[in-house]
């Protein structure tokens, strides 16, 4: 597979752009791991009702997107960011169902974001929609070559990676808060854009 076909980026008018790098199965350190393909769902929703650019995996090159050192996903949005002055980046992806946190906002412990960014007005609208929220623990995002990671070091734009708890975004089970998630992700990139 090219890799420089395995990824979808669609462009907007807002300075926020949605990344959702796991859409697909993936490779890391040759082990094939399951897909979040919500995320891809969520991002291509909040372009069609936000005009935001988004970026989204469409097949597993046999990469990782958010693991891998040298990755044209992160190229690609990278230069995406530079080229059209972005200010925020939101990397969405979804934890196992069999976690008990709801939504963790990863933000390498501070480092990902810059120093006049309010990360409660980030939290806030999910904790109205009555959704519990953790912040670095279990997923920081801390990682260098996270997608957030990498975007912030390389552009110098706050970026949250945003883990979902996949019973939230998937029918048939009682958490099931898919439309209160979307809502949330709409008002931060309205919020931030």
């Amino acid at each position: 597979m090219d890799r420089e076909r395995s990824f979808v980026l669609m462009e907007g008018n807002s300075k926020v752009m949605v990344s959702a790098p796991h859409a697909v199965e993936h490779t890391r350190e040759g082990k094939i791991r399951y897909p979040e393909p919500e995320t891809a769902q969520l991002a291509k929703q909040l372009h069609e009702r936000l005009d935001c650019p988004i970026i989204y995996k469409t097949a597993n090159a046999e990469d990782d997107a958010n693991y891998d050192e040298k990755c044209s996903y992160k190229e690609a949005l990278a230069a995406y960011v530079r080229e059209h002055d972005i200010r925020f980046l939101i990397d969405l992806h979804q934890m196992a169902g069999f976690r008990k946190e709801q939504i963790c906002i990863g933000t390498g412990y501070g480092r990902n974001l810059t120093e006049d960014f309010d990360l409660e007005a980030c939290r806030t609208p999910f904790k109205e929609r009555g959704l519990e929220v953790s912040i670095d623990s279990p997923f920081a995002a801390s990682y260098p070559y996270t997608v957030a990671a990498y975007i912030h070091r390389e552009c110098g734009i706050p970026c949250l990676q945003i883990e979902i708890n996949s019973n939230l975004l998937r029918e048939g089970n009682g958490l099931y808060a898919y439309e209160q998630v979307l809502e949330v992700l709409e008002q931060l990139v309205s919020n931030q854009g």
